[in-house]
């Protein structure tokens, strides 16, 4: 794609407000009335400053694509910490925040900088990468969640297939990278707790997080190849 401008932060920041403010509204409505809009409307904001400050236009990625997660994952981690969220709902949400934090390290690793074949493998790549973050999370999510995306039973079948390979996959991976995805998607760890156990930093485990998933992606391509 060659060389791409980054946009003035305060400009991204200024034009996407509005869409920090909608995503604000579209989780407050899920919460109940004692939750303070200003709290929500605050984080979401916080949560458009940092994208903007991390958004590398030369990845390809549009930047409202980009804002999202990290607006919601902001939000959600506000709320957290306020404690307005149980266990059981804290879980739901587990794979925004899964994807927030790989939107993270994506922002920071070196774009592929090669032609459009390359480009577009890097989008297929991250495209990926955050549809196995949601099926790692699925196990996690009530019936009613389930339920409420009115899917047929074929998609939800094969949804539950897809889930039972990346389980596999991931004893394939070694200890470290298969002890973070265990703990963060099915022991209900956070990162941070994770890197006590480790012995690692919260960046590194985060780092350590991205990479995992773009190996279980890789080895969920190469089981089909193997097959054929």
């Amino acid at each position: 794609m060659g060389s791409v401008p980054k946009p003035n932060t305060g400009n991204l920041v200024d034009s996407f407000r509005p869409y920090a403010h909608a995503l604000a509204a579209e989780i407050l409505r899920k919460l109940p009335p004692s939750v303070e809009k200003d709290d929500v409307v605050g984080a979401a904001e916080l949560g458009l400053v940092e994208a903007a400050a991390a958004f590398d236009p030369s990845r390809g990625v549009l930047f409202k694509t980009f804002a999202y997660y990290r607006i919601r994952g902001a939000v959600y981690d506000a709320l957290r910490k306020m404690g307005w969220f149980s266990k059981p709902l804290y879980d739901q949400i587990k794979f925004e925040m899964a994807a927030n934090e790989y939107m993270k390290d994506y922002s920071t690793a070196p774009p592929a900088g090669g032609g459009p074949g390359e480009d577009l493998q890097d989008l297929q790549n991250l495209t990926g990468t955050i549809v196995s973050c949601y099926l790692l999370s699925l196990d996690e999510m009530t019936g009613e969640l389930a339920d409420s995306s009115g899917a047929t039973p074929e998609s939800l079948y094969a949804q539950q297939e897809e889930r039972q390979r990346l389980r596999e996959a991931i004893t394939h991976l070694p200890d470290k990278n298969r002890q973070v995805l265990e703990g963060y998607y099915f022991q209900n760890l956070r990162l941070e707790e994770i890197g006590q156990q480790l012995g690692l930093s919260k960046s590194w485990v985060c780092r350590v997080h991205a990479k995992s998933l773009e190996m279980l992606r890789g080895l969920m391509i190469a089981e089909p190849a193997a097959a054929r």
